[in-house]
């Protein structure tokens, strides 16, 4: 069994490894062998946009550091995931990496694996999509999530001084370890509104009688009781989330896999048509 710590953050011996670091030592107590990679010691390209990676057996063309990562996490058993939230959100290095998960999600290769998700964040009140980016990336990969936690650590390797931090820290990679081991996927962290990713972050539709969860896209209703806002969602909803695996062989099927025809049909009007703007503020 192995479990890989994953961090996304610059700042060596910072918080971020400090937490990563902490919960590998929970997993090794639990009998794992561990590992750390720092997403920031990999070149990490911008996705191109091509999407020929889902129609090509090769995959991505690009030649960096991504297809060692990938191969690193296909080693593992679990991944530990610790990123810092700066403005709000995760690392952009995160979101780099994620973009470049297309063809994997596409192709399912590391579904079923285990993870969890540490964020070190500095002020309270200022994390509101701290989950969205770990939630997109292990939604995409299709791992089972054990635990998503966050932790108030405002000065440059503070996590040090916070016993508590560091004991949940602790428990978190000893529960990834023994879920791995059972094979059980059992939520341990608290759990959200959403039931799936378990985030906070509800999006009205423009009808106005309706909320999703926009990262899992599963759609339910604002009940107000007692002045406790809650949402209600139909098991029919949750079965169809934005990352079932039924769901994305229906979005390649019938949304993206056509798009090839019509690419290649359109092809020499496309480029008669682009002549506007190539040459325009070059």
């Amino acid at each position: 069994m192995k479990i890989l710590g994953l961090v996304g953050s610059y700042r060596r011996n910072g918080n971020s490894d400090i937490l990563a670091k902490e919960a590998l030592m929970g997993a090794e107590v639990a009998g794992a062998e561990v590992e750390l990679l720092r997403l920031t010691d990999y070149e990490i390209q911008a996705c191109q946009g091509f999407g020929l990676c889902l129609f090509r057996e090769e995959g991505c063309h690009i030649g960096d550091g991504v297809k060692e990562i990938w191969a690193k996490i296909g080693e593992a058993d679990g991944v530990l995931l610790s990123v810092p939230c700066y403005f709000l959100e995760s690392t952009a290095i995160l979101k780099q990496l994620l973009d470049r998960g297309w063809v994997l999600a596409h192709r399912g290769t590391l579904r079923g694996k285990y993870g969890s998700v540490l964020v070190p964040y500095a002020t309270r009140g200022w994390i509101p999509y701290a989950m969205l980016q770990p939630n997109i990336f292990f939604g995409i990969l299709g791992f089972h999530v054990i635990h998503r936690a966050t932790f108030n650590v405002q000065g440059l390797g503070e996590a040090v001084h916070d016993e508590p931090g560091l004991e949940k820290a602790h428990r978190i990679g000893k529960e990834l370890a023994v879920a791995v081991r059972e094979q059980d996927p059992a939520y341990r962290s608290e759990p959200g509104l959403c039931p799936i990713c378990h985030d906070w972050n509800i999006r009205i539709l423009q009808d106005r009688k309706a909320v999703e969860c926009p990262t899992c896209g599963v759609r339910g209703v604002l009940t107000i009781e007692n002045g406790t806002i809650d949402v209600s969602f139909e098991e029919k909803a949750l079965a169809e989330y934005r990352f079932d695996p039924e769901v994305g062989y229906n979005h390649f099927t019938y949304h993206i896999k056509p798009s090839k025809d019509y690419f290649l049909q359109t092809r020499e009007e496309r480029k008669a048509k682009v002549k506007r703007y190539k040459n325009y503020l070059a």
